[in-house]
């Protein structure tokens, strides 16, 4: 008998187990029953063949079930049974009785004991296949499931970046339910999808093949769906990677996830929401050819500097600025920073660029003491600028060159960097600041610290992640968390800076809160040099050197 034959008499038998059990158990002691009719000598003894149905209904079918076959089959060898067939003398009715109550007793026995086994199987599943805590399944229960030969997967990798963040702000119960909606809203949407929990952070789901570019779609609008949690809309730092397989035979279908997990680190890695399997060659085409051609683009004029000033959200006007680098390339036009800055921090390259961008602000900001103006300039240093045992001595060494004070330079840095090495960044962030420089945490929120923890660090000022800046409006929950971020930040001695204002209501909710400036559209789309200069010129008065 062929395999695919032989799955579907096995999922027939299945489908139908509980007739075909009564049905053996009543031609057993039919069977039985006629045996003893025949039987010459002791026959009654052959009724002990009887247990053998009652067992099997009572085990399979339950102790009900059990008892019925105990009673018809008590009857048959019992009352309907004689003693003596030659002279019909029929049996003592103690007898019988007995061994009728008997049967019904081992029938009822034999069910409770499945039973009893039964959900002890069930708990031990619980155990083997599910998560206690989440009540996801596990990779156990994936490597269980037997998939369709021949048939197309969807295969998914999920990543949430800020767990930890989300577990200490609302709650691992809050957390534990966003993760139960994702399998809910998936279950509900995709009949047949499977979910499996390999950690607190990483997911991977499988689910048979329809339109496979519309499911990649899709599955990032459900992420966003599930984060509404129990009045909480959270703040979800996510990755999917994609790929499709067919199933051809039966092994460890965990397997399959190798590629989809490639994937959605490829997508974290570069900020992106999700990326295809398929696509990772072309995007590593992409940060070769980039990196190729980065180190003369730094050079050649390609690479430039834009600025975008902070706004003071009182009066609404500058008090600093943030350089923000950009790339003009000749064939692939405007590369976004997210585009080649994360491929440049992967190499040695990113000191040159720091250092560059350094060198570039600088002379912008000798441009504008010249002019009369002060005004504090922010640049972006990377995990690896941070711990380079040279890269304060080179700064230190940049900045003479230039004869610029030290407190007219912020150095921004991300709660990530922070966290990978927190010992070694407060020595050197402890450098820089007793010389003067300021220090930003960029992005603040989107993180795994919080402010009672960076306080041990240098710091001058907390800059809000724009995620908070965008729900500001329309959630309650935001506005408490940024009201009691802006509190304790104003209590340690931190300005507060909140990014990617867009309009003025966000701009006046933020300064009723308490914040101190602001930047974003609203007030200003980075700008090259020569329209900086022009814009602060108006301020002139209020931007004098000191």
């Amino acid at each position: 008998m062929s395999k695919s034959k032989k799955d579907k008499v096995q999922n027939w038998i299945r489908a139908n187990y509980r007739v075909l059990t009564i049905l053996f158990g009543l031609l057993f002691i039919l069977a039985n029953f006629l045996i003893l009719r025949v039987i010459p000598g002791n026959h009654l003894a052959y009724s002990h063949m009887m247990y053998i149905p009652i067992v099997v209904l009572g085990s399979i079918l339950g102790g009900y079930y059990g008892m019925g076959a105990g009673i018809l089959a008590g009857l048959l060898v019992g009352p309907l049974t004689p003693w003596v067939f030659s002279t019909g003398e029929p049996q003592y009715w103690m007898d019988w009785l007995f061994r009728l109550l008997m049967m019904v007793f081992v029938g009822y026995i034999a069910g409770w004991f499945s039973r009893s086994y039964r959900i002890a199987r069930e708990k031990i599943s619980e155990i083997e296949y599910i998560n206690p805590d989440t009540l996801l399944f596990n990779i156990n229960y994936l490597n269980k499931n037997r998939l369709e030969v021949k048939k197309v997967y969807t295969i998914a990798t999920l990543l949430i970046g800020n767990s930890d963040t989300i577990c200490d702000v609302v709650g691992y119960a809050t957390y534990y339910k966003f993760l139960l909606n994702i399998k809910e809203i998936f279950t509900r949407k995709y009949p047949g999808v499977i979910m499996v929990q390999t950690s607190i952070d990483h997911f991977w789901l499988i689910k048979p093949t329809f339109d496979f570019e519309q499911e990649v779609e899709d599955y990032v609008k459900h992420i966003h769906q599930a984060s509404h949690v129990l009045g909480h809309h959270l703040f979800i730092d996510f990755a999917f990677g994609f790929t499709n397989r067919k199933h051809i035979h039966q092994n460890q279908i965990s397997d399959y996830f190798i590629q989809s997990d490639q994937a959605a680190r490829e997508a974290k890695k570069n900020h992106l929401a999700s990326m295809i399997y398929s696509d990772l060659n072309t995007q590593k085409e992409f940060e070769y050819e980039i990196l190729s051609d980065f180190k003369n683009a730094l050079n050649n004029g390609q690479i430039y500097l834009m600025y975008q000033p902070k706004i003071d959200l009182k009066t609404r006007k500058p008090i600093g600025l943030e350089a923000l680098i950009r790339w003009n390339h000749p064939t692939k036009k405007q590369i976004k920073p997210d585009q080649f800055i994360p491929s440049v921090e992967n190499t040695n390259m990113i000191h040159e660029m720091t250092e560059t961008v350094f060198r570039w602000s600088l002379e912008f900001q000798k441009k504008l003491n010249d002019k009369g103006i002060e005004l504090p300039i922010s640049i972006n240093i990377s995990t690896k600028n941070l711990y380079n045992k040279d890269f304060y001595n080179r700064m230190s060494k940049i900045l003479k060159e230039y004869n610029i004070k030290p407190s007219l330079i912020e150095l921004e840095i991300t709660e990530t960097i922070l966290m990978e090495n927190p010992e070694d960044s407060k020595l050197i962030l402890d450098s820089f600041s007793n010389e003067g420089y300021r220090i930003a945490i960029d992005d603040f929120g989107k993180g795994y610290s919080s402010l009672d923890y960076i306080a041990q660090f240098p710091i001058t000022t907390i800059k809000v992640d724009r995620f908070f800046t965008k729900q500001i409006l329309i959630n309650p929950t935001t506005q408490h968390i940024v009201k009691a971020t802006i509190d304790l930040a104003k209590q340690l001695g931190y300005e507060v800076v909140i990014e990617g204002v867009e309009d003025v209501e966000t701009a006046d909710l933020m300064q009723k809160l308490g914040g101190q400036s602001a930047q974003g559209y609203l007030f200003m789309r980075p700008r090259g040099e020569d329209e900086l200069i022009t814009y602060l010129n108006q301020y002139r008065d209020e931007l004098k050197k000191g």
